[in-house]
């Protein structure tokens, strides 16, 4: 197996049992879930509400401003509710990248068919001894990219998480009304 695909397959490990973790600590409470279908409903009333054009404007924009301030409420308890895990996953995402590095220290795992830029450099050489090849990737680097590639497909493979918020927010939606002041 080249190191490539071992810090890979580490990466993916790593990604697995933090969601794990994750979902133990968080998900599959009866409290989160909870919260997540107030989420949903209030999306779903936010929508129906943008749609519809019944009753006065100022009575809608009221509508819609208390449906907001209800879902940003729930959503701010989720987010609390999220900061439990946040703590033991940073823990073993530490972990991992201290097992990487002792495991492939001063080793390039990849090549990047192109030199990156300067700034870049110090992020996917991190490790790697002064003056290696400018286009050398380190485990280091390797490791984060897949893992955040891995976390957000297990997320969205598993469903895990709040729904994707399908409201746009004001300033495009109304650009007038936020630029100018108007109501």
């Amino acid at each position: 197996m080249t190191d490539f695909v071992a810090v890979l397959a580490l990466s993916l490990v790593a990604s697995a049992f933090t969601e794990g973790v994750s979902y133990a600590l968080v998900y599959r409470t009866s409290e989160f879930q909870q919260i997540k279908t107030k989420i949903q409903q209030c999306e779903a009333k936010l929508e129906d509400e943008m749609r519809s054009t019944a009753g006065s404007s100022k009575n809608r924009q009221r509508r819609i401003d208390g449906i907001e301030a209800t879902l940003s409420t729930a959503r701010s308890k989720a987010s609390s509710q999220q900061l439990r895990s946040m703590v033991v996953v940073a823990v073993v995402q530490l972990a991992s990248i201290y097992l990487v590095n002792q495991l492939f220290s001063g080793r390039p795992v990849a090549r990047l068919p192109f030199e990156p830029l300067k700034i870049f450099q110090s992020l996917t050489q991190r490790g790697l001894p002064e003056g290696s090849d400018a286009t050398a990737c380190s485990a280091t680097f390797v490791f984060v990219l897949g893992g955040l590639a891995f976390k957000a497909a297990i997320d969205r493979c598993l469903q895990l998480g709040l729904p994707k918020s399908s409201a746009l927010p004001k300033w495009v939606t109304s650009p007038e009304e936020v630029i100018g002041g108007k109501k």
